[in-house]
């Protein structure tokens, strides 16, 4: 019900929120045919994490964690092949066929034998009680899922006040981070499986271990990722263009940004600890903080101190840095007198 309300908002409302942006013309047009698309199948990308969160709580972590990191690999081959037929509608369908892919498969264990739960639609009665306990635990997490989404839009409208080729040099650029979301997400989701496990068994230390351990392992992969397209961004950037300005904006993200992907994947990591202890609000906060200083910040370089694109670079790779600070300062000062 929620993949359809977003859905049919995104689709009346995409024009608007596109101008407001900076895109008009061929930009505009651009964007509408991709998310037409993205966005009309949305509900894909909705099934798949909640598909995969029901896996998971059945003690299964390898398979959603496959699972998504099969989906996120289709979307990367995918996408520039579609393209080549579709255009910019392509790297839509790359999205929605990829992860509905996943999904389906999700979808088949759940009704199989193999799983220790097995879903049905039999017997089906809804009680308040646990629609309370969704919300408790879910809003906060969806909220800090609206505002990482939201930070690249904002930023990229803020981008787009330099020009076409900045906004979008700047948007294929950080789409290498919708690479390593999912792919801290599915790490973090151990952590939190497990910190959470024990932080309710009363081992404390143990609990605390696991989350300071998981959120280096995600920082290390997600570092690993950007540190990697850093030496090498025209590897990332020919996949979407051969406009050589755009791949020169692109490249000058990914030279400055890339390196940041480490402390943005510890932040991650943090995240998800801080939900096992059940203390995940200032965490969010921390994650909103990364909006404002990225769009913000961005901003005041470019018109304040007239330092352009690179000015907008480095201000979120300043707030790739002031996330990995404030969620670690939330993990510490998570008290063991106070348990989740």
């Amino acid at each position: 019900m929620l993949a359809a309300l977003f859905s049919a908002l995104l689709l009346l409302a995409g024009p608007l929120v596109y101008r407001s942006m900076g895109g008009q013309g061929p930009v505009l047009e651009a964007a509408l045919a991709y998310s037409n698309v993205a966005f009309g199948g949305v509900v894909s990308i909705w099934m798949l994490n909640l598909l995969g969160n029901l896996v998971r709580g059945t003690g299964n972590m390898t398979l959603p964690a496959m699972v998504i990191v099969g989906a996120v690999l289709g979307h990367v081959i995918l996408s520039p092949i579609l393209m080549q037929a579709l255009g910019i509608a392509g790297a839509g369908w790359g999205l929605v066929i990829s992860f509905g892919i996943g999904s389906l498969i999700l979808f088949a264990h759940l009704r199989s034998s193999r799983s220790l739960v097995t879903l049905s639609f039999r017997g089906l009665r809804l009680k308040r009680e646990l629609f309370g306990e969704f919300f408790r635990v879910g809003v906060p997490g969806m909220i800090n899922v609206v505002i990482t989404n939201l930070t690249v839009i904002v930023v990229t409208g803020v981008a787009g006040h330099l020009g076409r080729d900045t906004a979008i040099g700047y948007a294929m650029g950080a789409r290498l981070e919708y690479i390593i979301i999912p792919l801290g997400f599915g790490i973090g989701t151990g952590i939190l499986a497990m910190v959470g496990t024990n932080w309710g068994a009363r081992q404390y230390a143990r609990a605390r271990t696991i989350a300071w351990t998981g959120g280096a392992v995600v920082a290390v992969a997600c570092g690993a990722v950007g540190l990697f397209f850093a030496l090498l961004p025209e590897l990332w950037m020919s996949i979407f263009t051969t406009d050589k300005e755009v791949i020169r904006i692109g490249v000058s993200y990914l030279r400055l940004v890339g390196p940041t992907y480490a402390l943005y994947g510890l932040g991650i990591g943090l995240y998800f600890a801080c939900q096992g202890y059940g203390k995940v609000v200032p965490a969010v906060v921390a994650n909103g903080i990364r909006l404002l200083l990225a769009a913000g910040g961005g901003f005041a370089a470019m018109f304040w101190m007239g330092a352009g694109a690179v000015g907008l670079f480095a201000a979120i790779a300043l707030a790739f840095a002031a996330y990995a600070a404030l969620t670690s300062i939330a993990l510490f000062r998570i008290k063991a007198a106070t348990p989740a």
